[in-house]
């Protein structure tokens, strides 16, 4: 195996280094997140942790304000904002929204989709994807390290296919047809494995 070390990657260039970190911690979720400003705003992250089940807390990281951060901006000033579930068939669209449009610009327009509201909730939805999620705005925490912001928020509202909810109340992603990604810009389909019994010493 290769030993690697941050200082062994100075000579790359800034887009190699960009890339191998990104996808180090491996393939995760995209959602995409609507929230409300001057226009419908959603953009794509892949940043979202599960904090607890009770009561249902979820997180997410924003990179530093270096530049014009309008969903955070809108999540704060509204106190609301939606997770929006992402399929091989919304993948084109959905990337296209991580796209830096100037804030009177909605990405919804953009890319053809029309914003959903659900009645009493302010941000809004992606009406294609399966599994869509209101969330109230709880916590913001600045990380120092690197002058990122980790805010957390709360689940209060979901809308999926019960399909996709099995006995145990395991929520069944390749029955969603979720999609995965790694760094920023390479989509995996998603297929389950099994699974295993609780584990005991």
């Amino acid at each position: 195996m290769r030993h690697i070390q941050p200082k062994d990657l100075a000579e790359q260039d800034r887009f190699y280094k960009v890339a191998f970190f990104n996808t180090l911690s491996g393939i995760r979720t995209p959602f995409m997140v609507g929230t409300q400003g001057p226009v419908a705003n959603i953009g794509l992250f892949n940043s979202i942790v599960h904090i607890g089940g009770n009561p249902p807390l979820l997180g997410m990281v924003f990179r530093p304000a270096t530049v014009p951060r309008h969903t955070l901006e809108n999540i704060l000033d509204s106190g609301w904002y939606t997770l929006n579930s992402v399929t091989e068939s919304l993948v084109e669209k959905a990337h296209q929204t991580s796209a830096k449009y100037e804030r009177e610009v909605s990405e919804f327009q953009a890319v053809g989709w029309e914003p959903h509201y659900e009645k009493d909730i302010p941000a809004p939805f992606v009406g294609e994807s399966p599994l869509r999620m209101a969330l109230q705005f709880v916590e913001k925490h600045h990380i120092a390290a690197n002058d990122t912001i980790f805010l957390v928020g709360e689940v209060k509202h979901i809308w999926m296919d019960e399909q996709a909810i099995d006995q145990s109340g395991e929520i069944l992603h390749d029955v969603l047809e979720t999609t995965l990604v790694s760094g920023l810009d390479a989509y995996y389909s998603r297929k389950k494995i099994g699974n295993q019994p609780y584990a005991r010493p």
